[in-house]
């Protein structure tokens, strides 16, 4: 007999970020949502929020994209500390992977990849943005800046604080939706990082302190503590902190977009 699936709910300031925040969280493309509006409701400060509810077995296919960059990620989140400190051994790579750990995905090492100039990367970029940005129904604009093969985008403007309600969930949705869109006309996946305000910086500042206290807590006490579940890129930040501590190690448990961090003692 097969369990009921339990239906799954998002809100927003309008229907659209509902759905994005759906889309981000089942890592599909924000057309390939199913969703019921069941409810408007008001918070605290008295701003309507919007309610969806979707049935994960109504959620369309998982696109191309969305299966590259998934394999990419798990392949990445697999390691343990050591793993990643093993890795990431190179100062300079280890120096770069500490400086913008947001990005959830790598660029494959593909040599049949089409070449692409920056130019036209931008290009795409700005475009995929505008579109996501339009149905989010957000009045802001990017500054986009492409180096090391990573595009860093900066968002600002009038709908600026609306990006980091709920815990940056709108930007993150963004930050994990915009390689896809721009993975239909490049034809390859293209690491992006999205702030605005200094937001992710500071999220990150938060992350590090969490890993350290509870890895000076692991040590004092024994045992093992898990941590809340986190998507990639917190994880990631949360493996980086912990890699170089011989007294600890790191590992990631779970299934999903959704994963918990284990820190145990060694």
């Amino acid at each position: 007999m097969n369990t009921p699936t339990k239906n799954v709910f998002f809100s927003g300031e309008t229907e659209a970020r509902a759905v994005l925040a759906a889309a981000n969280h089942f890592g599909v493309s924000p057309d390939q949502v199913v969703f019921d509006r069941v409810e408007k409701r008001h918070g605290f400060v008295k701003r309507r929020r919007v309610v969806i509810r979707v049935d994960p077995q109504e959620v369309g296919p998982r696109s191309e994209a969305h299966q590259a960059t998934d394999e990419l990620t798990d392949e990445r989140d697999g390691e343990t500390a050591a793993e990643s400190a093993s890795v990431h051994s190179d100062d300079a790579l280890a120096e770069a992977a500490e400086e913008a750990p947001a990005p959830d995905m790598v660029a494959p090492e593909d040599v049949d990849s089409p070449a692409v100039d920056s130019e036209e990367i931008l290009e795409i970029a700005q475009q995929a943005l505008r579109q996501l940005l339009e149905l989010a129904d957000l009045e802001v604009s990017a500054e986009m800046v492409l180096a090391d093969g990573r595009l860093e985008v900066e968002i600002e403007g009038v709908d600026q604080e609306l990006l980091v309600e709920d815990e940056g969930q709108v930007l993150l949705a963004l930050q994990h939706l915009l390689p896809r869109v721009m993975f239909r006309e490049l034809g390859r996946i293209v690491p992006c990082r999205l702030d605005s305000g200094g937001y992710q910086r500071r999220k990150e500042e938060r992350l590090r302190g969490l890993a350290r206290r509870v890895a000076d807590e692991v040590v004092s006490r024994g045992g093992i503590r898990t941590l809340r579940p986190m998507n990639p890129a917190d994880r990631r930040i949360v493996h980086l902190t912990l890699a170089d501590d011989p007294d600890v190690e790191t590992e990631s448990q779970g299934n999903g977009y959704f994963k918990r961090v284990n820190i145990r003692s060694v």
